[in-house]
């Protein structure tokens, strides 16, 4: 990730002494900085106001430029194609006439400090993360998709009976259009299959737009360039460089598990775990199968497990709405022998009750290796599942036994056994203005941890006996410890 922090200047002007801000403003200028800097300018001084910057390392469709008193940000999904203006909030003159304002699809003072409008709710969690909570004034999206426990138990409810917060209807261009006639100033999160992108005081986030088969042909990593749209969303509010260290460490958790499991798989006596992939649709009466690639194939890929894929042309006989469905004989065919179904719908328990003795003779229902989405809640899982990959990936690797045994053990958070666990919730909040709090779990690579010392302390030296089923790799780590964290 590029990063850049410029380091402090002062320079003398006519007028008074310009000082070169060491981070970005966290506010507007005040009248008097506004004017050093105005002096500065037209005496040929450099100036830059955002020593703290930001640009894609992992994602295909965002772009940032960086110009002394403004910033553009661009979006370069095929559909959207829009730029932003951002110019530093306080300024005396603006960078641009009115005319050459007209490039820009919208143009806003930065820090924004106004409302933000919802348009989709994976756009929840960078607004929570940024700590903007509390500048959501409408959300065009059905409430009960909410799952974020400060704003579907308390902002809505409560803002609904002062006013505070307004419901728009989902997928309503007119009904967003009517609320900016009477809120013109604020800024609206679209979508990446939006279909007015272009619409005044709309910025286009295209996380869940990046594309699998992009990554793989960039030699990128899709779940990361999708959770990398946090630093874009960040330079509305100049929190580059709060978003791109949060991102950072997110990303370095994520590649500590990935490098864990590759060397617990290359010690392991097993063959490489089966994984199936797929639901039940009552609407299309079939079983949806997986495709490649995909998100879910790289969380597979990362935990040294091989997700079962349909060969071309047996993707399912059943056709409903141009999608491929498979029959029961054709998903039993497909999955019977796999380890652990993962099964990304709410409905199993539903579906055993219907097809109990059909189920039965997948290996995965046998043995009780079936999971859902469903530990933090059903819409949960829509809602932070970007925001949250390390934690699926760690999941992931948990249900099909390539992660580190810990102590205490991890505590999965999204994956749910359909047999012996309940559904759970994200939690409850009661003041809408607390600080949000991440979940994550600490990870320490196997490569430090592992010491063969015999006097070390806390790191097993002795090989296990067969009746702890253990290989050499994880009786060397079982007593390590991945430390909780709750950050503000």
């Amino acid at each position: 990730m590029k990063f850049f922090l410029a380091a402090a200047l002062l320079v003398a002007t006519t007028s008074g002494a310009y000082v070169a801000p060491t981070t970005n403003y966290d506010r507007c200028l005040t009248p008097s900085e506004a004017d050093d800097i105005a002096t500065a300018i037209s005496n040929g001084i450099d100036v830059d106001l955002f020593p703290d910057k930001v640009a894609p390392d992992q994602s295909s469709y965002w772009g940032m430029e960086y110009h002394g008193t403004y910033k553009i940000l661009k979006n370069t999904q095929d559909t959207i194609s829009t730029s932003y203006l951002l110019y530093q909030c306080g300024l005396s003159t603006m960078p641009f006439d009115e005319t050459e304002l007209a490039q820009f699809d919208s143009v806003f003072p930065v820090p924004y400090e106004g409302g933000i409008v919802v348009t989709a709710t994976t756009q929840i969690p960078n607004v929570e993360i940024l700590g903007r909570r509390d500048q959501i004034y409408a959300f065009a999206i059905t409430e009960n998709l909410v799952s974020s426990p400060c704003l579907s138990q308390v902002l809505i409810p409560e803002g609904k009976e002062n006013g505070s917060v307004t419901i728009l209807p989902l997928y309503n261009d007119t009904a967003v259009e009517d609320y900016l006639a009477a809120n013109p100033d604020s800024l609206i999160l679209g979508g990446s299959w939006d279909s007015a992108p272009k619409m005044k005081n709309k910025v286009v986030i295209s996380d869940i737009g990046e594309s699998p088969q992009k990554a793989i042909d960039d030699g990128v990593d899709v779940n990361e360039a999708q959770a990398e749209w946090l630093e874009p969303v960040g330079s509305l509010f100049n929190q580059e460089k709060f978003a791109h260290t949060y991102n950072l460490e997110r990303k370095q958790r994520y590649e500590c598990h990935t490098d864990n499991a590759a060397q617990l798989a290359a010690v392991a006596d097993d063959a490489r775990p089966k994984v199936l992939w797929g639901y039940f649709s009552d609407y299309s009466s079939g079983f949806d199968a997986p495709a490649s690639p995909n998100y879910y194939v790289t969380y597979a890929e990362h935990c040294q497990a091989d997700l079962l894929i349909p060969e071309e042309g047996k993707e399912g006989s059943i056709d409903s709405w141009g999608y491929k469905y498979m029959t029961d004989e054709e998903w039993l065919e497909f999955g019977r022998d796999a380890d652990v179904w993962i099964y990304p719908s709410d409905n199993f328990n539903k579906l055993l009750s219907q097809k109990n003795e059909y189920l039965q003779q997948f290996k995965a229902v046998q043995n009780e290796q079936v999971y859902d989405y469903q530990m933090s809640g059903g819409e949960g899982w829509f809602e932070k599942r970007l925001a949250e990959y390390d934690i699926v990936l760690l999941d992931m690797c948990q249900v099909v036994g390539r992660n580190l045994e810990t102590f205490p053990p991890h505590q999965r958070m999204w994956l749910r056994n359909v047999f012996t666990e309940s559904p759970r919730t994200l939690g409850v909040c009661t003041d809408v203005d607390e600080l949000f709090e991440p979940r994550h779990m600490e990870c320490v690579r196997n490569d430090e941890a592992v010491n063969t010392d015999s006097d070390a302390p806390g790191i097993l030296s002795e090989q296990p006996s067969s009746a702890n089923q253990v290989g050499l790799a994880q009786a060397f780590l079982a007593s390590m410890v991945l430390m909780w964290t709750v950050r503000a």
